[in-house]
């Protein structure tokens, strides 16, 4: 199903239908990671929304809060590069496993690298630092991680702390939220983490309404 629509002018058409044509098959690769684990199914899309109202709780334009919309969205298509055996190890995966699972956010900025700006190429490339330097490709700290990907990194894991097993079950909102706050700081941006409450808040006061889908941003020049 088409549910990204092409840029209707450009001052290079061809230029523009081309990166259009590849946002939407980086979209396609990210939904079949997705879809390889039946919990991870609509992964992709509930991140990309999160992130989405993170970034307004921010205080970001509407432009920027598309463009981490647009990011989120495709965040783990890197995942392609995983095989299937180690990314659906039931438990905690081994060191080696490890090692093979943290390649896909370099090479998921490197896919995107072509259809997405720069900005956010490094927002898919260190959705998995940490704010403690301990996380990766790069093990960039603190203001050093681009905010794009801080906001992907806590609506990454907000997403599978509610939708994946843990202790035997996903958390409810308020134990995720609890952790947010445990680890904010620590594996989190201080200031997202605040940002998610507010997101979440006005969640609850603001039943959604599905939106229509979104057309990425995609510039008609060089990448930003």
């Amino acid at each position: 199903m088409i549910d990204w629509f092409p840029p209707t002018s450009s001052p290079d058409p061809a230029k523009g239908l081309a990166r259009w044509q590849g946002a939407m098959h980086l979209r396609r690769v990210a939904r079949s990671m997705d879809a390889r684990d039946a919990a991870g199914a609509g992964h992709s899309e509930r991140v990309a929304e999160l992130a989405a109202d993170i970034a307004a709780a921010l205080g970001w334009t509407p432009q920027s809060v598309d463009d981490i919309r647009e990011a989120g969205h495709v965040h783990d298509v890197g995942k392609v590069s995983v095989p299937e055996a180690v990314l659906l190890t039931p438990g905690r995966l081994t060191p080696a496993e490890y090692d093979i699972v943290k390649v896909h956010a370099a090479v998921g900025a490197q896919m995107a690298a072509a259809v997405l700006g720069r900005h956010q190429v490094s927002w898919i490339r260190h959705h998995h630092e940490r704010w403690d330097g301990r996380g990766y490709p790069d093990r960039l700290a603190d203001e050093e991680i681009p905010q794009g990907a801080q906001v992907l990194a806590v609506a990454d894991a907000w997403d599978a702390m509610r939708h994946r097993a843990f202790n035997g079950r996903p958390l409810d909102e308020a134990e995720a939220l609890d952790e947010c706050r445990r680890e904010a700081g620590h594996q989190f941006a201080p200031a997202v983490v605040a940002a998610l409450e507010q997101a979440l808040e006005r969640r609850a006061a603001e039943p959604r309404i599905p939106s229509p889908r979104h057309a990425p941003h995609v510039a008609m020049t060089a990448a930003v």
